[in-house]
């Protein structure tokens, strides 16, 4: 009888001891599924943090080429309003001419025209690609755009729906001579095919697109995915504002359905192994848990020292306080300049700039004021050259602009028109401060034995030179 308690005692404690084991691997198990569980999820949000920001990086990189684009659309216009600014007794004839040659060499250039106040288009070259009913649509648009107050003073942009899908963008150009009183140089481009071919060439395949005018759909491109989907995709948006056209410029990370179905199935595999209970497949976990974690911290650290790189060698070529080139990167561009224009004997300019009045504005306003006139020229300047041409700063108040491909005709025409800007300075009315001006010299390639140290020191001398002769009558 004392044997037979003993070895039900002996019993009891092995079946409490295994029942002690098995609760504890249990606990254990529970306490390491949801470790894992909150670090996927951890390293999801992570994921989802990392691919918004890229997004919205790339949606302003975009964003600013879309910018520079639709600018440099706008310079065949403005093109076409200083010719006739310059030249104002041409003929009809030539300026058909000049508008067809302006759709000849301009992509997307549906049709130009001359408009006046309150009065029809008339056209020097009839968009080709748009029906009667579109053609009369776009007129009546037009004509009630220029009974706007204000719209003869600045340049003016616009959509124009034509149709039930499509849509045209117009560009006013308004003209200053006396014989052209409100007067507009008119351009029509075909939004569609501009935006396929710009977001096709700029944009990633994985990063969908889609522009909205208000409520309005301007383009969309392949793959968006609709927002009703639960949960909703990640969505960055920025505004895109060109004269009086208001845009909306929306993204998409790429494959975004593709990572949460990872996820959620990361998830289900874990709660399986809570089940499950089994220590290989929690061990197997954790080496897995630890792999992905390395991978994800690879991943992120290389993408973090790429857009450090990145942002390295933008700031080694660029002026920090008006964002243009500085002089170290147009000194090295400038060489290289000179040697192609040398050796394939083509034109080739250079415009040394000075702002004329900014020792006033430092003195009477503040040097933040000077940052603000120095910016406010940066821009303008950005405006009114072309794409391909070099602007950077060349050091205090001083700019210096390259022009490839350019006579010392065209090259003087593009001076004396930055010589007739007038850059209003904040607050400067009330403080007794005019607008500043531009000094501007001229330095070209005149023979094959120019250096482009002595084409800078040309332009250098041109500038002094031409304040000079500004500045004396001043002082008599």
């Amino acid at each position: 009888m004392q044997v037979s308690n003993q070895v039900r005692d002996s019993f009891i404690l092995l079946t409490a001891k295994r029942y002690r084991r098995i609760l504890i691997a249990s606990a254990a198990t529970l306490f390491i599924s949801v470790v894992l569980i909150g670090l996927i999820t951890m390293i999801h949000w992570r994921g989802q943090q990392a691919m918004q920001h890229d997004t919205t990086a790339i949606l302003q990189q975009t964003g600013d080429q879309l910018m520079r684009s639709l600018q440099s659309r706008r310079g065949t216009l403005t093109l076409l309003r200083d010719t006739l600014n310059r030249q104002s007794d041409l003929t009809l004839d030539q300026q058909r001419a000049l508008g067809a040659s302006a759709v000849e060499h301009t992509r997307h250039l549906l049709g130009t025209a001359i408009i006046r106040a309150s009065q029809p288009p008339t056209w020097w070259v009839e968009p080709k690609s748009v029906s009667t009913a579109e053609r009369a649509q776009l007129t009546r648009a037009i004509v009630t755009r220029t009974q706007t107050p204000g719209v003869w003073r600045v340049p003016s942009t616009f959509v124009v729906p034509a149709g039930k899908t499509r849509v045209l963008l117009v560009m006013l150009e308004p003209l200053r001579a006396p014989s052209y009183r409100q007067s507009a140089v008119l351009g029509v481009f075909d939004l569609h095919t501009f935006f396929e071919d710009f977001f096709s060439s700029t944009l990633p395949a994985r990063y969908p697109v889609q522009l909205l005018s208000d409520e309005t759909l301007l383009y969309r491109s392949s793959g968006w995915q609709a927002t009703t989907k639960d949960p909703p995709p990640i969505l960055e948006e920025r505004r895109v504002n060109l004269d009086a056209a208001r845009w909306t410029l929306q993204m998409q990370p790429g494959h975004t359905s593709v990572v949460q179905t990872l996820s959620w199935f990361n998830v289900l595999l874990v709660a399986l192994s809570v089940v499950a209970g089994c220590g290989v497949t929690m061990l197997i976990w954790i080496f897995a848990a630890r792999t992905w974690i390395l991978q994800r911290a690879v991943t992120r650290r290389t993408a973090a020292l790429r857009r450090v790189t990145t942002r390295l060698r933008h700031m080694a070529i660029t002026d920090e306080l008006t964002g243009l080139y500085n002089r170290r990167f147009f000194l090295n561009r400038w060489d290289w300049e000179c040697e192609r224009a040398k050796r394939y004997q083509r034109p080739l300019a250079c415009l040394m700039i000075d702002v004329n009045g900014f020792k006033q504005v430092n003195d009477h306003l503040g040097h933040h004021a000077g940052d603000l006139v120095l910016k406010q020229v940066a821009q303008e300047l950005t405006t009114m050259l072309r794409q391909s041409d070099i602007l950077a700063r060349f050091g205090g108040d001083e700019f210096v602009i390259a022009l490839p491909e350019t006579s010392h005709a065209n090259a003087a025409a593009v001076a004396e028109k930055l010589r007739q800007l007038r850059i209003p300075i904040p607050e400067g009315d009330g403080r007794g401060v005019p607008p500043v001006s531009l000094s501007v010299g001229i330095g070209e390639i005149e023979s094959n034995y120019a250096g482009a140290q002595e084409i800078l020191e040309a332009a250098d001398q041109s500038l002094y030179a031409h304040k000079r002769h500004h500045t004396e009558p001043m002082a008599r």
